[in-house]
């Protein structure tokens, strides 16, 4: 379990209770914690734990020449997903007339989704412009399928989880609670975009 968890958190994985259950539990062992976070700092990494998720996740110690590139990719990477996540987010606020945005544990039925957009044509509208950019770009033009293939990409990406293949019901990761986590850093920053300079705030962002 050592090993599987240490791969997870190197390739940039938010390990937590709904995405993976045994490295979460693992971690949650507080010798094994340890045993993980000494590994991590041979390799200027921090194990960070997120508490309003509850959930791991890698991060660097400092930023300097050696980190650079891999953080400019990063951000680059983020960048091109962020908008059309923030999107997403707000259009299922106004779907499902939810109180609180999505968080980890959340789970979300997407059949129940499917009358809200059918009898909303601003609904349709926003479906329509978020499925047609990338990372959510497709070519189907129902509704239904069209909430399908963002759901599907969803959980391609790690942000939805799935108990059992098929199932309507999608269980949210804690890697919503880090776009909220980038959402305040941004506000605090007075930024409109991702920043390119390098901050030590940016020690925090997911690995």
């Amino acid at each position: 379990m050592f090993k599987q968890t240490i791969q997870k958190l190197l390739t940039g994985e938010v390990i937590c209770e709904t995405a993976f259950a045994e490295e979460f539990t693992y971690l949650k062992v507080e010798s094994e914690f340890e045993r993980v976070s000494d590994f991590l700092s041979n390799l200027d990494r921090n194990l960070t734990y997120l508490d309003s998720a509850d959930a791991y996740y890698c991060t660097f110690q400092q930023v300097d020449q050696s980190n650079s590139a891999e953080l400019s990719a990063l951000f680059n990477e983020m960048r091109s997903v962020f908008r059309p996540l923030v999107e997403f987010l707000d259009l299922l606020l106004t779907a499902t007339q939810a109180d609180l945005p999505l968080h980890g544990k959340s789970v979300i039925n997407i059949n129940a989704l499917f009358e809200p957009f059918e009898q909303d044509q601003t609904l349709r509208d926003q479906l329509r412009h978020l499925t047609s950019i990338k990372p959510f770009k497709t070519n189907k033009e129902e509704t239904r399928e069209q909430l399908a293939t963002l759901f599907n990409k969803l959980e391609d990406m790690h942000y939805f989880v799935r108990k059992n293949p098929g199932s309507s019901r999608y269980f949210a990761t804690a890697r919503f609670d880090l776009i909220y986590c980038l959402i305040e850093f941004l506000n605090d920053s007075e930024q409109v975009d991702l920043p390119d300079e390098q901050t030590e705030q940016q020690d925090e962002l997911l690995f």
